[in-house]
């Protein structure tokens, strides 16, 4: 299953396009959320992966593409499940998701802020 997800990105206190999409697989144990930036002076990606089963921790992996003159980076962090898992707390994973592309565009000098729209967390929670 697949979706977007509607999330207002602002640099340097200017709006930026931002195109952010969710999807499932692994019987609803593994959700990767993609936010996009496609505006050239900023161009950038960030995918991050959320792989975890109630009987196992959560391990989330954030590839960051860009921005543009940054080099590619991808970092994994483990959670407890109860903590962020992708079955039960989906919400969780996205809103994980959000600030790590905001610190990623904050390491690269840029002041970044990002909300995500609660209609369409609440639709990812539901597909899930």
């Amino acid at each position: 299953m697949r979706g977007d997800i509607s999330m207002t990105v602002t640099i340097d206190d200017q709006p930026c396009e931002a195109h952010s999409t969710y999807s499932w697989s692994g019987g609803g144990c593994v959700l990767t959320l993609s936010t996009v930036l496609p505006e050239r002076a900023f161009a950038a990606e960030l995918i991050s992966t959320y792989v975890g089963h109630t009987d196992t921790p959560t391990i989330a992996t954030h590839l960051m593409l860009g921005p543009v003159g940054q080099p590619a980076a991808i970092a994994t962090a483990e959670h407890a499940h109860e903590d962020l898992g992708p079955v039960e707390s989906a919400r969780d994973c996205a809103t994980d998701h959000a600030p790590q592309l905001i610190e990623l565009l904050d390491a690269a000098g840029r002041q970044v802020t990002g909300q995500l729209d609660e209609l369409s967390v609440t639709e990812l929670e539901r597909s899930g």
